[in-house]
């Protein structure tokens, strides 16, 4: 049974906490220096969190004839906006400066409020989000996806530990098994959360998820099909 949107928005809302709590911790000094994201820098990464929860500002309902995407194709669309994904995290961190928490805080309040009024509408509502059309749940779920992954790149930079909260960890592990299961066609579950949200988001190998036991098949005795050709799903 899907997790009722409140509890989505919730988990969101804790991550987001944590992760801001957490921001406090980083040393001015680290902002310019690289980050786990290849070619981005720590102030790059930090900028990018923001610009992810500024999704909602930027939604516009649709009318219910509108068909959504499913979460597997949103995700995919990542791929194809690299460049530009990049270029807006680039740009908004120079606009930020070396003080970019005050800023993040309004991008973050404007945008848990126009969530509140996008969920009105109910978890399978229609909105144009920046990769296309997509349920009010599913694109709470692609918030989470984001604030967990880039969490746990922001690790590397903040003391332990990770700034990742459990229940948002258990949702986007979940989310990115639908998206996977989808795309794959077979029916998997995860064995060990961390791993597979990190190889779901090329952070991690397959040969490294495998002996990580990241995934796991519904029947033991079927054996972990090699679903490497899916990977990574963002």
């Amino acid at each position: 049974m899907p997790t009722p949107l409140p509890t989505l928005t919730a988990e969101l809302r804790d991550q987001w906490d944590l992760l801001r709590g957490r921001l406090e911790d980083l040393d001015h000094d680290v902002l310019a220096e690289p980050s786990a994201v290849p070619g981005w820098s720590v102030a790059d990464l930090v900028a990018h969190l923001g610009r992810s929860i500024a999704a909602f500002s930027a939604c516009e309902a649709q009318p219910a004839e509108v068909e959504p995407l499913s979460l597997g194709e949103y995700l995919r669309g990542y791929a194809m906006g690299a460049e530009e994904i990049t270029r807006a995290a680039k740009t908004l961190a120079a606009d930020l400066g070396d003080d970019p928490l005050p800023r993040l805080d309004e991008l973050s309040e404007a945008a848990f409020e126009r969530l509140a009024a996008l969920t009105e509408a109910g978890p399978d509502a229609v909105v144009l989000a920046r990769r296309g059309p997509i349920t009010v749940r599913d694109l709470v779920l692609t918030r989470i996806i984001e604030l967990v992954a880039h969490g746990y790149d922001l690790a590397t930079d903040l003391p332990d530990p990770a700034p990742v909260d459990a229940g948002a960890r258990r949702l986007a592990a979940e989310a990115l098994l639908e998206a996977l299961n989808w795309a794959s066609g077979y029916d998997l579950q995860v064995g060990d959360e961390v791993a597979w949200i990190k190889t779901a988001t090329g952070r991690l190998t397959w040969a490294d998820a495998v002996a990580a036991g990241a995934l796991r098949p519904e029947y033991l005795s079927d054996g972990l099909p090699d679903v490497s050709r899916f990977l990574p799903l963002i």
